[in-house]
């Protein structure tokens, strides 16, 4: 068996009125109004080599089985006032 590391780093700009809040379960999230929207990996798959291929998560079985191989994962959010 081998590990494989991977680091996602992702920039949104976002409306002024969005925020940083701790949800009652104990995590940062972010308020897009009533909804609180977390950040996860999902893999995409394909079977094609076209460079246009579509790639999805839609084989629920083996998006399932990919992600039950991640035995750890952390997120970070932060917002900084662009000027």
């Amino acid at each position: 068996m081998k590990k494989l590391s991977l680091v996602l780093n992702a920039e949104l700009e976002i409306p002024d009125d969005w925020e940083l809040v701790e949800h009652p379960s104990g995590i940062w999230v972010l308020k897009v109004g009533d909804r609180f929207v977390d950040f996860d990996i999902t893999p995409l798959v394909t079977e094609s080599t076209a460079i246009d291929a579509t790639w999805s998560d839609e084989d629920e079985s083996f998006t399932g089985e990919i992600l039950d191989m991640v035995t750890g994962l952390d997120s970070q959010m932060e917002i900084t006032y662009l000027q």
